[in-house]
């Protein structure tokens, strides 16, 4: 009879051990294989072990952190066909691609594992998909909802690159007001140009609080009104210090980031202009964060599935010494 303990299942009968290593479950020590409780769980469901599920489920909850979580996410990803490893302190499961098997071959994707009531720091999700790469692996996110409904995303670092004109020769003046600037001067090649501000009443043209600190700092803008003043109009001015670095930031990377409100994000980032009415469709959407930021799953889902149904792609903008980038995107396994 297989003996249930802390540390899994130990399985001594010599013609299972052979059917069970074939199918590439648990570990061989000295002529006994050992199950990980979540193996284990999974081939009792299977009719697979015969064991008593009470005690199984109870000894595993006890000594396995997060096993219910765990056993949903191990038991969806076999019944795609994927094999998989125990992971450790830098995974949850160390997944291989389909078709692939740990004999033959290495693993893909560094799964990591959260239930909708967690949250999810920025920071965090950066390191772990930096030391993923490193290794030439992918960073997989599994989030399991209170149904138990599981929803892929796959993370990666990203450095996005544009074609847009630097600004050159150009003078505005304007009158900064409460929420915006009214440009006397040069507007219209601003925006027909460069992309900045929009049109605001006849020949008078308008920028955001963003693009009005922006082209102030670059000195292509003059304003009448005290320059200094800009952040404090903003209903968050810590906040708006974050944003205008990563509009900053962009911009000289040769992108076009306009705002995302529609979208729910700070911007919607253009890769490529030519002229407002040659005008092609905002390649990103850009979230400001910084390396306390959380995520709340339920909020992470919505964004992604909206990003991708609009066909754009979301990036994460970590503010520190410098800025990262992260992309978030929903996967099929």
């Amino acid at each position: 009879m297989p003996e249930i303990n802390e540390n899994g299942v130990q399985i001594q009968n010599q013609n299972k051990i052979k059917d069970l290593q074939e199918s590439y479950y648990g570990k061989i020590t000295n002529n006994t294989l050992l199950l990980n409780h979540i193996e284990a769980a999974y081939l009792t469901e299977k009719n697979k072990l015969k064991l008593n599920k009470e005690k199984l489920i109870e000894t595993a909850s006890k000594h396995t952190p997060r096993f219910e979580l765990k056993f949903i996410v191990y038991r969806d990803l076999r019944e795609r066909g994927l094999f998989m490893k125990q992971g450790g302190e830098s995974a949850d499961l160390f997944l291989y691609d389909r078709g692939k098997k740990p004999d033959k071959h290495q693993f893909k994707y560094l799964v990591h594992i959260y239930s909708e009531k967690d949250k999810i720091n920025i920071n965090w999700i950066l390191k772990r998909t930096k030391k993923s790469e490193n290794l030439r692996k992918k960073t997989l996110l599994a989030l399991v909802d209170g149904e138990g409904d599981i929803t892929y995303y796959q993370t990666k670092k990203t450095n996005p690159k544009g074609t847009a004109k630097q600004i050159k020769n150009t003078q505005a003046r304007g009158t900064l007001l409460e929420e915006r600037t009214l440009l006397w001067k040069n507007g219209e090649k601003l925006y027909n140009k460069y992309f900045y501000g929009k049109p605001f009443s006849g020949n008078i043209y308008q920028l955001s609080l963003t693009e009005t600190q922006y082209l102030k700092d670059k000195k292509h803008l003059k304003l009448k009104t005290n320059n200094k003043k800009i952040k404090q109009k903003t209903a968050d001015p810590k906040r708006f210090t974050k944003k205008y670095q990563v509009y900053k930031d962009l911009r000289e990377r040769g992108l076009i980031p306009k705002t995302g409100f529609k979208f729910g994000t700070d911007y919607r980032v253009y890769k490529k202009y030519k002229n407002p009415n040659n005008l092609s469709h905002a390649e990103y959407l850009v979230h400001t964060t910084d390396k306390k930021t959380e995520l709340h799953p339920p909020e992470l889902s919505g964004t992604v599935r909206l990003t991708q149904n609009v066909r754009k792609k979301i990036l994460f903008a970590v503010v520190d010494r410098k800025i990262n980038y992260i992309e978030i995107e929903r996967i099929k396994l």
